[in-house]
């Protein structure tokens, strides 16, 4: 099997940090933080997992994480231990054990593109060219999605990455060319082209495409591949030199191999895809939201009214919807709330109470936040947040940080130091247009925004050229992704991309040339981003299966779901916040009254058979198709949300760690029963 150019990148453990925090901004070549192995409290089970990492041979590597797995079943790092099983197996040509190892792993952690190509080799080598080459398309979106790993540095990363990518194009190869069709040759190809480019030293790589291009009546340029594998490769040395005699007939080999042309790489295949460029477009600049309104006045005003449009407002009193009565106090009269020509918190310092106006509303719908501007300019976050559906005060920091979170700590909030900053914590999402200020000290801090929440031009890009254009009638916009951003014609992965701005925890974001945070002045409209390793957050973000439990995660959520990446749902299929009636309808959903309508376009076969297939009368609940593929299993302000992995619902992991630790949807209205119901229950509808 080939493995050497896979590079073993298993999570290194080994420090104890604490996670990433969620709901807050993450910028590149920040320090990684990650957390799992500092959040097992049991050492016997720490230690056993670090003998893992630490041992090199691989039979006694496999044999110690078999048995990590077997004595701790509900492990933190179950996906880690069945990581290393399977990349041992491989090492030790025992497939058919590596492949459900790694499948188990994956279960946990789809994004895993290491993993994913050593899969892909295994599955071609196997015959199964369908999975070889979902893994390996799988393994390189991940590779241009993912920032480095924990603990690996930039330059360490920039070196494994081309090999990654080469051994990726290489699997998916191998199951393309594991076809008959002229076709599938063709493709084949085209990956191996790319595979030589990411590393053009491979022989494995070149034997294969040696084969391919005789396949395809290529005799130059395969007899050149097989002489570079000829001359380089002890292991493929006699089967290029059989192939070579053969193409070399009647004449002798020596001569033949004078004669050939050099072997072919085209470098430009390891450019990166540029992205679109409209320079006049960014250089007209963004216009505001009300150079929308002319044109578009029914989605203009279906907005105004949105979370969206609301996220951040000043100060006026008809928005305000927290308990500032007279007495409100929280913790104890740590904080108290109180109005004098407008809302105010005082906060205790030392004994001595701390006054802070609110200057801005933070959010409309479920829970409200307020913001207080200091002289300096820096907007500062009030420590509480108003929960309307609860209708009661909460620290929100304190529910969804890691233990320790400065923010959610009340005490040190009058120290108004950056962990409190609305700029650096919450501006890159809440507001349109966010630029640093770099006259200032701390130029994050002191950031500005040329609108406040999130406006047209965040999702539909700079309009300022669009608008001028359509004064003078000229609307020509034969490409959908050049703003105006067409969601209806754009691919679904850019899409999401636009939504994955604020609603992908994980982005990792870096500043432009002129200090845009949010947005471009050159290339696409949309900054480049990142997503940082997964590895890195704090295990609260997920429940124990490998499912999310943070709403913040909810674009991680949608990415894993066949939905999205065999089809070609986004954001959009489901979403809008363009209709009419955002009051009664919170989540923007296109199909509010016939939620099936989301799903049955693709999923026609149902349509006439939901009781057949939900198992559930067909006017009840559970026959939509969210109540069991979408479960409200997601923690949100403090109600349950929507899960978007769009899962096929199971109960064994549900038998291992409990409905906690493992939601299954059918013990959520089946309480009475257990996972062994639920999973009998289920097997029984698939038979």
């Amino acid at each position: 099997m080939r493995t050497a150019a896979i590079f073993c990148l298993m999570t290194m453990l080994a420090a104890a940090l604490r996670g990433q925090d969620a709901d807050t901004m993450i910028l590149r070549n920040d320090d990684q933080k990650f957390t799992i192995l500092s959040q097992i409290e049991d050492p016997a089970e720490a230690a056993a997992f670090l003998t893992i990492v630490k041992t090199t041979e691989p039979a006694r590597r496999y044999e110690r994480a078999q048995s990590f797995l077997k004595t701790y079943p509900r492990s933190w790092l179950l996906a880690q231990a069945y990581d290393a099983a399977a990349r041992s197996a491989i090492d030790l040509s025992q497939y058919n054990e590596a492949l459900a190892a790694g499948r188990a792993s994956l279960r946990l952690l789809p994004e895993n593109p290491s993993l994913l190509i050593l899969l892909a080799n295994v599955e071609a080598q196997k015959g199964l060219a369908a999975m070889a080459m979902a893994d390996a398309s799988d393994a390189l979106e991940y590779l241009d999605e993912i920032e480095r790993p924990p603990n690996m540095s930039q330059k360490e990363w920039n070196a494994i990455k081309p090999q990654l990518k080469a051994s990726a194009y290489f699997a998916r190869a191998r199951g393309e060319a594991s076809k008959l069709g002229t076709d599938d040759a063709q493709n084949a190809l085209k990956d191996l082209n790319k595979a030589a480019a990411w590393n053009n030293n491979d022989a494995e790589t070149f034997y294969l495409r040696a084969i391919v291009e005789l396949r395809l009546n290529k005799k130059d340029e395969g007899a050149a591949d097989l002489a570079f594998v000829f001359n380089i490769s002890s292991a493929l040395h006699d089967k290029a030199e059989r192939i070579l005699l053969l193409l070399a007939k009647p004449g002798p080999l020596d001569a033949f191999l004078a004669g050939l042309q050099a072997r072919t790489i085209d470098s430009s295949l390891r450019r990166e895809p540029e992205s679109p460029l409209y320079p006049g477009v960014l250089a007209a600049g963004y216009a505001g939201p009300d150079a929308c309104r002319s044109c578009h006045a029914p989605e203009y005003t279906a907005w105004q009214k949105t979370g969206m449009a609301r996220m951040l407002r000043p100060y006026r009193p008809e928005n305000v919807f927290g308990d500032f009565s007279s007495g409100s106090e929280f913790e104890g009269g740590l904080i108290r709330m109180g109005t004098a020509g407008r809302p105010y918190f005082e906060v205790s310092n030392a004994g001595r109470w701390q006054r802070f106006y609110v200057d801005f509303t933070i959010g409309a719908k479920w829970q409200q936040g307020y913001v207080t501007r200091l002289p300096d300019g820096r907007l500062q976050v009030l420590p509480i947040e108003y929960n309307a559906m609860e209708k009661k005060w909460i620290n929100y920091w304190k529910m969804i940080d890691p233990p320790g979170s400065p923010r959610a700590d009340i005490a040190d909030f009058t120290k108004l130091t950056a962990a409190t900053n609305y700029q650096q914590n919450c501006a890159i999402c809440h507001t349109s247009q966010l630029k640093l200020d770099s006259a200032k000290a701390s130029p994050m801090e002191h950031a500005t925004f040329f609108q406040p929440g999130i406006d047209c031009e965040m999702c539909h890009g700079p309009s300022a050229w669009h608008a001028r254009s359509a004064a003078k009638g000229k609307l020509e916009h034969a490409n959908p992704v050049e703003p105006p951003f067409d969601f209806r014609t754009a691919g679904n992965r850019e899409g999401v991309q636009v939504c994955a701005q604020c609603h992908r925890q994980s982005t990792v974001r870096e500043m432009g040339e002129g200090g845009e945070m949010n947005y471009s002045t050159k290339g696409k409209f949309l900054p480049a981003t990142w997503m940082r390793p997964l590895d890195a957050f704090s295990r609260n973000a997920f429940y124990k299966d490998g499912r999310f439990r943070e709403t913040t995660f909810i674009v991680e959520a949608f990415t894993r779901s066949a939905c999205y990446r065999r089809g070609t749902a986004q954001c959009a299929s489901c979403h809008s916040p363009h209709l009419d009636h955002f009051e009664s309808n919170q989540t923007s959903l296109k199909y509010q009254n016939n939620p099936n309508e989301m799903c049955l376009p693709c999923h026609a076969q149902y349509r006439d058979k939901i009781a057949e297939h939900s198992h559930h009368a067909a006017t009840s609940e559970a026959s939509q198709c969210v109540a069991c593929h979408m479960p409200k299993v997601m923690n949100a302000l403090l109600f349950k949300a929507r899960s978007h992995e769009i899962e096929v619902p199971t109960a064994d992991l549900t038998e291992r760690f409990g409905q906690q630790d493992s939601p299954n949807v059918c013990l959520t209205c089946h309480s009475e029963k257990d996972a062994l119901w639920a999973k009998e229950q289920l097997a029984s509808w698939r038979q």
